[in-house]
């Protein structure tokens, strides 16, 4: 249920979460930084545009959510020491982003969506306050914080601090060229076509992280999350 985003907004800041995190492949994240904005899926279906494909897709449209955004209070890709399924491309936003919303409502869910089958709303999501200031836990995926009702857009104004992008070790059997390469350009030019000013960073992870494997192992989902296109 909506909670007062300034209310959010403090209760995660006394928790340590000073940033909120979302994590897309190359492609969408070359939609969001052309628009200046997160989107949602609908948004982007709506306008035509080549989104990436996840998952959780036909359970968002299920729940009634596929308009909506969601952005997590970690980055579970550095927490877990494993890639994040929901692409390589990591927007990292001031918790500040919360409290100025200027349309809509701010929700947070208890559980990720994909395991709402069967729950009850307060299990699904925080229902107040009170629930959120006893139960928000810093650093559990399923808790992530959703903007509803915004119309599908959450502007990033002066909001986003950096983006990380992950470095797959891997290249193209046509043109040789590396994944990262790749993906660094298209962000690059989307950055530019969008007037904005961030940097993009490579993702530096541990010793013991798995994220490699997965990518080399799933090459026709890496080529997905990684590969440009038109």
């Amino acid at each position: 249920m909506e909670i007062p985003a300034k209310q959010v907004y403090g209760i995660l800041r006394d928790n340590g979460v000073k940033a909120i995190y979302h994590a897309n492949s190359v492609i969408t994240s070359c939609q969001f930084l052309r628009a200046g904005s997160l989107l949602s899926k609908e948004t982007v279906e709506r306008k035509g545009l080549y989104q990436s494909a996840q998952r959780s897709d036909q359970i968002d449209k299920k729940y009634g959510i596929w308009f909506d955004i969601f952005t997590d209070c970690v980055d579970i890709h550095l927490r877990a020491s494993k890639a994040n399924i929901y692409g390589p491309v990591l927007f990292i936003f001031d918790s500040e982003i919360i409290k100025n919303t200027i349309t809509g409502g701010v929700w947070m869910t208890k559980l990720n969506p994909t395991k709402w089958e069967g729950k009850q709303r307060g299990k699904k999501w925080f229902v107040s306050k009170e629930d959120l200031e006893q139960n928000f836990a810093r650093g559990e995926f399923d808790q992530m914080v959703v903007f509803r009702q915004c119309g599908g857009e959450l502007p990033f104004e002066n909001f986003l601090k950096e983006i990380i992008l992950d470095d797959p070790d891997l290249k193209s059997r046509k043109s040789n060229i590396d994944y990262y390469s790749m993906a660094y350009g298209a962000l690059r030019l989307a950055i530019t076509e969008g007037r904005i000013n961030v940097e993009i960073k490579k993702r530096q992870c541990p010793e013991n992280c798995k994220c490699l494997e997965y990518y080399k192992s799933n090459l026709k989902k890496t080529n997905e999350m990684f590969i440009p296109k038109i």
